[in-house]
């Protein structure tokens, strides 16, 4: 785990009535946003949405937000361009070589007040065993076999 995220606030966990509301909100606005796009070969969402530790953090927050955000996995052709409209994340770094480091944020997403991470991930780094180990070791699941809990938005194929 990224160092950065062993140090975050408290959080008031939100009820899980809530959190499926915030989170299918957040994935048909996603989906409204990036598809349909033919160079976009999954989406996976992640995170505290899924393990229903989405909530509230005690002042002053974590990475400018008082809120959770919702993680989102894009795989993509290695030509696709990011869009414009997106953050890139400073401190989204899972991995040693910065050019795969492709982590964005939008804030404010989702109601004003939800932030959504978009982490792209290029085809051409998809089947690497190493960088499929160095993404496993980050929470993300690059493998049909992931220890990772996570949820299929979206699959080309």
């Amino acid at each position: 785990m990224e160092e950065h995220l062993k140090k975050r606030p408290k959080k008031k966990v939100f009820s899980k009535r809530i959190i499926d509301s915030l989170r299918n909100q957040a994935i048909n606005k996603l989906k409204a946003k990036f598809l349909p796009n033919n160079k976009i070969i999954k989406i996976v969402l992640i995170g505290s949405s899924l393990k229903n530790t989405f909530g509230a953090y005690e002042p002053p927050g974590f990475r400018g937000s008082l809120f959770s955000d919702f993680d989102f996995i894009i795989f993509i052709e290695d030509d696709y361009k990011i869009p414009k409209w997106l953050d890139k994340e400073p401190t989204g770094k899972p991995f040693p070589n910065d050019k795969l480091n492709l982590a964005y944020r939008k804030k404010r997403f989702i109601k004003d007040r939800y932030d959504i991470e978009v982490f792209f991930i290029r085809k051409k780094n998809m089947n690497n065993s190493n960088i499929k180990k160095l993404g496993e070791l980050a929470g993300i699941p690059m493998t049909l076999k992931s220890k990772h809990k996570y949820l299929l938005i979206h699959s080309r194929d």
